[in-house]
């Protein structure tokens, strides 16, 4: 227990990257962690993942999008090197975690499994601790102190219209980025619910996982619920068959909800349960607000983005123009993804990040593709959802390559699973050795 807990703690410090004191980044706290264990415990520090394949070739190309960024920014003149600055931090992040490894990584055979375990801990302690600053005001003010103080002036400043309890998440990026990573941690916990003999997220134990991981989505953005829901499209195409069961469990979660708001209306006192009526619930659930309100389903930010999306020429479609839409005079301001990504570096910009997100996927694709079973379907499925999830973000906002929190999550899940499939293929080929005298092809 002590040892997950250390794992979920060196996680949560990469994956959310928050600012510390003294050395500025929570992952280069995670990072000094990490080596004192290697000293006192290993009495070496070890490199050896940064040299596998599937990393390295990320990381060059990682720099690659930064060099086409720079390289951008100054061809064009227009200085706005937010970009510039993003992929940067994602190198570093991604390095953080190469780094972290060893630590993460103890047994090969299960390092898919216990990185999905990691990663839905290290989500349901965010949601844990968002909840606690949401419903406990001295717990959410000392949360709110650590934010930068740029977004606490983006906070207090009425005219932006920010809900507060938005920053009592632990994170650098409490708005897009934060709900967006939810999204995959979602997906991720899914696939272990098809895992049929793990013993990991069962029971009361996944009910209070996911418990936590939905609080932390409706406390930061809606935008999570999109990758719940590609999760749980994928535990019910592959698990229609068992009707039986997934009835069981719609009956099960039903009655934890049932019990969950009973203790709450029993132990929160009325501010609390005020703030959830008037607050919580109407920024979650905003679409059916709506929709009791008006008949239609919507919310300001879907309704907003019919706005965002317009025509632009057909240089600017192809080149760009080296900055954002507000960098670019008679440009309209759009948050829409797929618009700035044009408008910086056209289209062709475009499609190297989605080459650049594609390295991600196209090893763990391909290897789930070559097990010819129905564990290596749910996993290429799995992937593909994780895929389109990132362009399904794009529409929203600059997604593909460049959400720092989701692509260093990308990269933890990716290796994992291929260090799993490749030990496992080891030891059939031992097993093959030791039968016949050599190993069999």
């Amino acid at each position: 227990m002590v040892k997950y807990l250390f794992k979920v703690i060196i996680v949560f410090l990469i994956i959310f990257n928050f600012i510390v004191p003294v050395v500025y980044y929570s992952c280069t706290v995670a990072v000094i962690l990490c080596a004192l264990y290697y000293l006192f415990f290993k009495r070496s520090i070890p490199f050896t993942y940064f040299g596998y394949r599937y990393i390295f070739i990320i990381l060059v190309f990682t720099f690659f999008m930064a060099v086409i960024n720079l390289s951008i920014t100054v061809l064009y003149g227009h200085f706005n090197i937010v970009g510039l600055k993003r992929l940067i931090v994602q190198g570093y992040m991604l390095c953080c975690l190469i780094f972290a490894l060893p630590v993460l990584i103890e047994e090969k055979a299960k390092a898919f499994e216990d990185a999905i375990l990691i990663i839905c801990g290290a989500f349901a302690l965010q949601g844990f601790i968002h909840t606690l600053g949401f419903l406990i005001a001295p717990v959410g003010d000392f949360l709110f102190s650590l934010q930068p103080e740029r977004l606490q002036d983006m906070a207090n400043d009425p005219a932006r219209n920010v809900d507060r309890f938005r920053f009592y998440a632990i994170t650098g990026s409490p708005f897009f980025e934060l709900p967006a990573a939810y999204g995959v941690a979602c997906i991720m916990f899914f696939r272990m619910q098809l895992m049929p003999d793990q013993n990991y997220l069962r029971g009361w134990k996944a009910f209070v996982i996911m418990l936590l991981m939905i609080m932390g989505i409706s406390l930061s953005g809606r935008t999570g619920f999109i990758g719940f829901g590609l999760g749980l499209s994928l535990y019910v195409i592959f698990n229609w068959n068992d009707f039986s069961q997934m009835w069981r469990n719609v009956v099960k979660i039903t009655g934890g909800f049932l019990l969950v708001l009973i203790i709450f209306f029993i132990a929160l006192t009325p501010a609390q349960k005020d703030s959830i009526a008037n607050k919580l619930l109407p920024f979650a659930f905003e679409a059916y607000y709506n929709w009791r309100g008006t008949g239609r389903i919507s919310t300001a930010s879907s309704d907003v983005l019919e706005y965002h999306y317009y025509l632009i020429d057909s240089e600017t479609m192809l080149w760009g123009r080296g900055g954002g839409s507000d960098d670019n005079v008679g440009f309209t301001h759009t948050d829409a993804g797929y618009m700035n990504d044009i408008i910086y570096g056209g289209i062709f910009y475009f499609l190297l990040l989605a080459v650049y997100q594609f390295l991600y996927f196209r090893q763990p694709m391909k290897v789930s593709r070559e097990q010819n079973s129905r564990a290596g379907d749910i996993d290429f499925f799995c992937f593909l959802l994780l895929l389109a999830h990132m362009f399904i973000l794009e529409y929203k906002a600059t997604s593909v390559g460049t959400i720092h929190i989701v692509e260093v999550l990308l990269l933890y899940i990716g290796f994992t699973y291929l260090i799993k499939r490749y030990a496992l293929e080891d030891m059939r080929a031992h097993v093959d050795f030791d039968r016949s005298g050599e190993i069999t092809e």
